[in-house]
């Protein structure tokens, strides 16, 4: 049975080294993904070093804010949980291996130990690269040292043997409590190794080595269903991260309908030719969760900078602003190719979703500074003012550059 497909794997051009398929694998994604962050490297890091400057300075001022009986330690284990608890086991599978390679899943051991190194890896870069940015931040109250950086890489490695877990879990209760689980050991192990409560912290990871011996210890076989959707779940994420930038061919999009906005949607919006166009894309945006999602996101994030501290708000205000009206830019293209002969000119539909970003970015304006007039000031006109203008000549100069509804820009 086993010759059989491998004749068949070697017909198709896969090739049946294992040895060699990870490596393979590895290459033809990093290959895919050079080709898009070639063309938008430079933006990226622009884009980066501006955003990351504005996030340092806001973070300062966080921390003032924040009242003197929330530890740092509190807020270091915070961001190391939620980095961490975004894992993806990166395996590089595809839904036809089901086919090939199941029946020769005995030979995979040494393909997916390295599957888990790599995510491994991954994982630890992103957590260094996060202590270096906020160690001048904390290192004023907090004890960090190589130990703990060492420490750091354990819990990291609990985490994504703790997300390979997962893939045995037969109901929806098991999973809920083992995320849980999971969630609290991280940041439980987190605290109490910035803490230096050493006693605790070998308390608590021999408790998660006794359980994650006891999933282990049972040789059970893989589920690849779970594999693949984890893959493609990784994948589409570093898409929509690309499709910030340029437009991703056959990007998936997750929906729903709510019902209640597009009720509001229909009383808001007239019904004339003239506002087709304006009506689709906001259907479009309030069904598509990426988008509806991202707004909701960056619209509660900025509510909070406004309360939390009112004087600088403003600033912040215009960078969110700023991150909406670019990242809804590729809403344009979501459209199916045959809505496209409804009887109204490319200019026309150009100025319907010029004319959709205007109202969403000034709805969201509104929202950002209803929580700025909680601490009342003079100035709080004035800069309400600016970000008026700051929606209009963004709209008007930028956005409207980058429109082109009649056609799509991507890699073949």
């Amino acid at each position: 049975m086993l010759n059989v497909f491998e004749k068949i794997h070697e017909s198709m051009g896969v090739g049946m080294d294992i040895k060699t398929l990870w490596g393979l694998r590895v290459q033809e994604f990093y290959r895919k993904m050079f080709r898009y962050y070639s063309i938008i490297g430079a933006n990226v890091v622009y884009f980066f070093l501006i955003i990351g400057s504005i996030f340092i300075y806001y973070f300062h001022l966080f921390l003032q804010w924040i009242p003197p009986q929330i530890s740092v330690e509190f807020i270091l284990s915070l961001f190391v949980t939620f980095l961490l608890i975004q894992t993806k086991v990166r395996t590089f599978i595809k839904r036809a291996d089901i086919m090939f390679l199941l029946p020769v899943e005995v030979k995979l051991k040494s393909y997916f130990v390295k599957s888990l190194v790599y995510s491994f890896v991954i994982d630890v870069i992103k957590l260094l690269s996060l202590m270096t940015i906020l160690i001048s931040l904390f290192l004023p109250t907090s004890n960090l040292n190589l130990l703990i950086f060492f420490l750091i890489t354990v819990i990291a490695s609990y985490n994504i043997l703790m997300k390979w877990i997962e893939q045995w879990l037969k109901t929806h209760v098991q999973i809920v409590l083992h995320r849980l689980i999971r969630f609290f050991s991280i940041y439980l192990m987190s605290y109490f190794l910035f803490k230096n409560d050493w006693i605790f912290e070998l308390a608590l990871m021999s408790i998660n080595f006794v359980y994650f011996i006891y999933f282990i210890g049972k040789k059970r076989n893989l589920n690849w269903q779970w594999l693949i959707v984890e893959e493609e779940s990784a994948l589409l994420r570093n898409f929509k991260f690309i499709n910030i930038f340029m437009d991703v061919p056959n990007l998936k999009r997750s929906f729903r309908n709510r019902r209640l906005l597009t009720v509001i949607l229909k009383r808001c919006i007239p019904y004339s030719q003239s506002s087709t166009f304006v009506y689709l894309y906001s259907h479009l945006f309030v069904r598509y969760n990426d988008y509806f999602y991202l707004y909701s996101r960056l619209t509660f994030i900025g509510i909070f900078v406004n309360y939390a501290i009112p004087a600088s708000g403003w600033i912040f205000n215009l960078l969110i602003l700023f991150i909406t009206g670019f990242q809804v830019i590729p809403l344009q293209h979501e459209m199916k190719q045959i809505v496209f002969l409804y009887p109204i000119s490319t200019s026309q539909i150009n100025d319907s979703f010029l004319k959709f970003v205007l109202v969403i970015l000034y709805v969201q304006l509104f929202i950002l500074y209803f929580a700025m007039f909680i601490h009342p000031s003079a100035f709080n006109i004035y800069y309400l003012v600016i970000g008026s203008l700051f929606v209009y000549v963004f709209v008007r100069f930028f956005v409207s550059k980058r429109v082109n509804v009649s056609g799509n820009v991507f890699i073949e």
